[in-house]
């Protein structure tokens, strides 16, 4: 395995020293009786920073399956910038109304491509493509609706009736959207041969099941270099492999 570090993995890591950092203080306060400023402005940091890295989190798992990989970076960018903001208001006690108008904003576009990502992740047949393009829609629809509301207050609960409307459809293809997943893995595995490469990666090498030789792996037809065995390894599906022996 890679020692390098993936971009899910250092969103990880930053989720779990500032869930360590939040609960410690936490405890420190709970104990001593006092919540002073820093204490205060300490903690909603480090919630600030957890909420981040589970934004980035669902960014980076796109990310490592190869999938989409521009809205994955503008996902972890955004939950970053995001961070930045609302970490800059808290430690400057930004009064400007505009400042955390735009902090919001650019938190909830955060929230919605993080929720895009997860989507992303399902393995979709084709006659259930749709619902990933309207769950998409539908989340940044709601955030676009979120950001109105933000910088123009509406008059009279129309909006706030949309809102709702839309809320429920998105609640509605989000919880779809794995059972479609689940429903396509006949499809995929007969008529998407190519779903194992991009799912797995495969070992350098491979026991040949002949001569017990090493051999480069491939999905491709392999021949041992020492026995003249040719064999292919399939995979089958998300955990299991078999080889396929022709003969010599």
């Amino acid at each position: 395995m890679s020692s390098k570090l993936s971009p899910k993995r250092i969103a990880l890591w930053f989720l779990i020293c500032s869930v360590a950092v939040s609960a410690i203080l936490g405890i420190i306060i709970v104990l001593a009786g006092t919540f002073s400023d820093l204490q205060i402005r300490i903690i909603l940091t480090t919630l600030t920073i957890s909420a981040a890295s589970i934004c980035a989190l669902a960014s980076g798992a796109l990310w490592e399956k190869r999938r989409a990989r521009f809205l994955s970076l503008t996902g972890a960018i955004l939950a970053a910038l995001a961070a930045v903001l609302v970490i800059a208001g808290i430690w400057t006690e930004a009064e400007s109304s505009e400042f955390w108008k735009f902090a919001a904003s650019v938190s909830l576009l955060a929230v919605a491509t993080a929720h895009v990502c997860l989507l992303g992740l399902a393995r979709l047949a084709p006659k259930f493509a749709w619902i990933r393009v309207a769950a998409s829609v539908a989340v940044y629809f709601l955030a676009g609706l979120f950001i109105y509301i933000i910088y123009f207050t509406p008059r009279g609960d129309t909006g706030v009736r949309i809102i709702g409307a839309i809320s429920i459809i998105v609640a509605a293809l989000t919880i779809l959207t794995p059972i479609f997943h689940r429903l396509s893995h006949g499809d995929l595995g007969v008529s998407d041969p190519t779903t194992a490469k991009t799912d797995f990666e495969l070992f350098a090498t491979v026991t040949c099941p002949q001569c017990g030789s090493a051999q480069p792996n491939s999905l491709s037809p392999i021949k041992c270099a020492s026995c003249g065995c040719r064999f292919v390894v399939v995979i089958l599906g998300e955990n299991s492999t078999w080889s396929l022996v022709e003969g010599k």
